[in-house]
């Protein structure tokens, strides 16, 4: 087998792909944690206060759903729904539930993992010409985003104490402090190791199908392998 038109054929494939990556995935890149005061304050793991309107925000457990395979880039994604609880008292100091105000919401959001094939170059490929093997070696997948679906909210009638009157009242500010706390503990959830074995064993496969025919294109003869870098 001619080295260079297969190691051509390869590499120019993976660049095609990593390209594709790099524009899929550019919006949708995370700032890096904030180094100012985030309004947050945490009452005991599954309830947080909000500094600006004094409302305090408890979470439910995170419900899963069974994981998906995907044929985008993407080669895993689960998809698991989180509820919070909003309570605004009277006085922040009075626990007493007369005075109180409740709503609940719940969300659903959605984490992909993903390969990065944008880094891969001739080092990530093996020809092993006397056995007729070509090894492409690639990086485990990670959890790359997580998503959360506006449309798929679902907010319960408020429900005050006899004491409490009007409406609940939440910020933008609010509204977006509770969503990254949302997809925080949604992150926690989904990278586990199962959903990790889950994922090597998808990106394996996708990606044993997107090269096998190049390969076979330009030799027959050859078997492709696709592994992880140590």
């Amino acid at each position: 087998m001619n080295k260079i038109i297969v190691l051509r054929c390869i590499s120019g494939a993976l660049i095609l792909a990593s390209l594709i990556i790099v524009i899929t995935f550019w919006k949708n890149g995370q700032t890096g944690p904030s180094k100012y005061d985030d309004g947050i304050e945490r009452i005991d793991p599954n309830t947080i206060a909000l500094k600006d309107s004094g409302v305090r925000v408890s979470f439910s457990d995170v419900i899963l759903t069974q994981p998906q395979e995907t044929r985008k880039l993407v080669v895993f994604e689960q998809t698991g729904t989180v509820s919070y609880k909003i309570e605004d008292r009277m006085f922040d100091f009075l626990d007493w539930e007369p005075s109180k105000k409740y709503q609940s919401v719940e969300y659903e959001g959605k984490g992909s993992f993903v390969v990065n094939l944008d880094k891969l170059g001739r080092s990530n490929i093996i020809d092993d010409q006397d056995n007729k093997i070509l090894t492409i070696k690639i990086p485990h997948p990670k959890l790359d985003t997580i998503e959360i679906d506006p449309n798929k909210v679902k907010i319960d009638t408020q429900k005050n104490g006899f004491l409490a009157l009007g409406d609940i009242k939440l910020t933008l500010k609010d509204y977006n402090k509770i969503e990254s706390e949302l997809t925080k503990r949604l992150k926690e959830i989904f990278d586990n190791s199962a959903n990790g074995q889950k994922a090597d064993g998808l990106a394996l496969k996708a990606v044993t199908e997107t090269f096998e025919p190049i390969v076979k294109a330009v030799d027959g003869e050859y078997t492709l392998k696709v592994e992880f870098v140590e």
